[in-house]
């Protein structure tokens, strides 16, 4: 098909579309062979169509010239590029040579990059410009490993919002050691100089910096010129104890459209970039601090900061996850809230341990004897042996069905998130909640605990009914939807 393609174009009918098929088709499996194959090296088809009259006719074929990979390309490809003067195909020239050596190149790359940083576009221009831009940062900085800011200011004084949701945010604020500290709706703002300890905190989602610029104007422009002028760049250099350029990505939260938010998104990177003078750097893949703009009910926009460049331990462990992996500041909420009802030098159980979150924050919550791991997903065993042994902590795993698990001695404790229904009727979801409490019945010691994370209110409390053995002895709801839910579970004789 590949070979039809090409041979289309020497008719000389529409280029275009026959470029774009072709572009289509190198994108499938060993196309790129068959075709290289055919040509034999004679490539002076290809190359000429890059002098063609019409735009869209070069810039297609400078695509196709880029996936057929050939070092060969580069020079004609630049010095198509270096004469064209349409805005909106240059980058295509651009996308051509990533996939070549363009290490010859880089210098006269690097004098348009720099000129194009100082060019003020047009309105009708920017967009084509914010596509060169980035496809020549993405060149220029291929293969290097750029030098990252740290994070050195813990023993200075800041204020930050630690997000927590809007049911236990006292349970982050009691944890909080100095500072002035005030409980918000959806989590805790603290002014503090012990950042360290903070970091500590292991039940907050995240760490979040406020500007003293307090609401942005809903136009991308006059938000970037006002995240300028707010205490920005102040924050990054006090906090890295340096100045030079930051890479940031911008989030948008807003309520609306995706294509607009994508838009107003770039707009207001490209401008930030603009009036900082290339202080800050627009990356969306490689950064190193998220500027977020939380929209408010009057359209306008708060900003929050997000650093990557702590070197935060609280989760350092988890090194693996699956898409069913239990967030782990959610773990730890978990486990905090069921510390009352826990006890020291216990014997643990998580019959569906997935990579193991819930044990190991359940024994840094309070520390058990001996742990025990099982789940039928292997993947999440393997995952679960390298997490604990990042974590320091010894737990035996098995990649086994709960419900064929036998074992020398019963268990003080279950601790378990449980799974959710999958493809499951909700006829089987409830006769596996059957089914899992009767197993319990047999595992666990008289006057033993089950701490249950599930989404499956309903279900448990059926059981609890039915099952006269267990009580209840505490409930919480996990989330302001009151979807999840955590229960705390004595067993009677």
């Amino acid at each position: 098909m590949v070979r039809e393609e090409y041979e289309s174009l020497k008719t000389e009918g529409d280029l275009r579309k026959s470029l774009i098929a072709l572009k289509q088709e190198l994108k499938e499996q060993g196309a790129r062979e068959q075709l290289l194959e055919f040509l034999q090296g004679d490539f002076s088809l290809l190359l000429g169509l890059l002098g063609h009259s019409e735009p869209k006719v070069r810039g297609n074929a400078a695509i196709v010239l880029g996936r057929l990979r050939q070092e060969e390309f580069a020079v004609p490809l630049y010095e198509a590029y270096e004469k064209e003067e349409k805005l909106f195909i240059k980058s295509n020239y651009l996308s051509a040579l990533a996939g070549l050596d363009h290490s010859q190149l880089d210098v006269q790359l690097a004098k348009r990059l720099g000129e194009l940083e100082s060019y003020v576009p047009k309105e009708e221009e920017e967009k084509h410009i914010r596509e060169e831009l980035k496809s020549l940062r993405g060149l220029l900085q291929s293969g290097e490993r750029r030098q990252k800011h740290k994070f050195q200011g813990y023993d200075r004084a800041y204020e930050v919002i630690l997000t927590t949701g809007k049911q236990y945010q006292d349970i982050t604020a009691g944890q909080i050691k100095g500072g002035e500290v005030k409980v918000l709706k959806n989590g805790v703002r603290v002014i503090t100089s012990q950042i360290r300890q903070i970091l500590g905190i292991r039940t907050y989602k995240e760490l979040l910096f406020p500007l003293n610029k307090k609401r942005l104007a809903p136009d991308p422009k006059l938000a970037a010129k006002a995240l300028a002028e707010s205490d920005l760049l102040e924050l990054l250099e006090r906090a890295h104890g340096e100045g030079g350029s930051f890479y940031f990505r911008l989030g948008i939260h807003s309520q609306m459209p995706l294509s607009k938010r994508s838009d107003f998104a770039k707009k207001c990177a490209f401008a930030l970039e603009q009036e900082t003078g290339r202080r800050l750097y627009n990356s969306t893949s490689d950064y190193e601090v998220e500027i977020r703009l939380m929209e408010s009910r009057g359209g306008t926009f708060l900003p929050l900061v997000k650093l990557y460049t702590f070197e935060e331990e609280r989760f350092a462990y988890r090194k693996y996850s699956v898409a069913s992996s239990t967030r782990p500041e959610q773990a730890a909420l978990a486990a905090c809230l069921a510390k009352p009802y826990l006890t020291e030098q216990a014997q643990v159980l998580d019959p569906f341990c997935g990579v193991g979150t819930m044990l190991i924050e359940r024994d840094k919550a309070c520390p058990a004897r001996v742990m025990y791991g099982i789940d039928t997903f292997g993947d999440a065993i393997r995952g679960a042996w390298e997490n604990a042994k990042l974590a320091g902590k010894h737990i035996n795993f098995i990649n086994r069905d709960f419900f064929t698990f036998q074992h020398g001695y019963l268990f003080d404790e279950i601790f378990t998130n449980m799974p959710d229904r999958g493809k499951k009727t909700k006829e089987e979801h409830d006769a596996f909640y059957g089914q899992f409490f009767e197993k319990v019945s047999e595992i666990l010691t008289s006057n033993g605990r089950i701490v249950l994370y599930s989404d499956e209110k309903n279900f448990v409390k059926k059981q609890l009914r039915l099952k006269r053995e267990y009580t209840l002895l505490q409930e919480y709801s996990m989330d302001e939807k009151g979807i999840c839910y955590l229960f705390i579970i004595g067993k009677r004789d």
